[in-house]
């Protein structure tokens, strides 16, 4: 499921983000990076806070510079922009942030794998993307952010100004990213199926003519 859910959240990385606020939120994140890592460096120097001897003041600046460079890229806005169509009342309908389906589609999108009903199928199909789109959507904004917390928390663990066990938390949070892309991989299992087990669209029939072709002038003696 996981190597499922790593080839959608790939395919369907940029049709989610939009490349040039993508490209504008790192360029805004270096920089305000490029800030900080001078201000460790110069708070470094005058009370020495990164902990002493020479390797450890280097990883743990390293660390707490990745840390500052995650979280703000994480807080910029990536998303596509929503057009005029996605608009109830002036206000923005977004289809790429639904994290819920419906009751009937929610047992195909279990650990173990379902026959999908037919009368389900169109559900699924109609479900499944848009729950797609929100978890690639949230894994764009929340990996980053869990990465930066976590280099924090190894800046601060190498510096020595917390204990270890504080540390732990953003780690915990950081391991719910690879069960959202499992569940990217069992939503485009449960559309694979629905797919195969769709009936197939029925066949129009001909439409026939009321009246037979030819000349409609009555002849003499009809």
């Amino acid at each position: 499921m996981y190597r499922l859910g790593w080839q959608v959240l790939r395919g369907s990385l940029w049709e989610v983000v939009d490349s040039k606020r993508v490209r504008r939120a790192l360029w805004l994140a270096a920089g305000i990076a490029a800030i900080a890592l001078v201000v460790f460096v110069a708070t470094e120097l005058a009370h020495g806070w990164a902990g002493p001897g020479v390797l450890r003041p280097i990883a743990a600046i390293t660390f707490a510079t990745l840390g500052v460079l995650a979280i703000a890229y994480s807080c910029f806005p990536t998303a596509r922009e929503v057009g005029p169509e996605l608009r109830i009342n002036g206000r923005q309908v977004r289809p790429d942030a639904t994290m819920s389906v419906r009751w009937s589609v929610q047992p195909y999108l279990e650990r173990r794998a379902r026959p999908i009903a037919p009368e389900d199928c169109d559900d699924v199909l109609a479900d499944v993307p848009l729950l797609q789109r929100g978890l690639v959507r949230r894994l764009s904004r929340l990996g980053p952010l869990l990465v930066g917390a976590a280099s924090g928390g190894l800046a601060a663990l190498v510096s020595g100004q917390i204990e270890v066990f504080v540390v732990l938390w953003p780690f915990v949070y950081l391991f719910t990213l690879p069960d959202m892309v499992r569940r990217l991989g069992r939503a485009e299992r449960a559309r694979l199926a629905a797919l195969d087990t769709a009936p197939p669209t029925p066949k129009h029939r001909p439409l026939w003519r009321r009246h037979p072709h030819g000349s409609k002038v009555r002849l003499p003696g009809e």
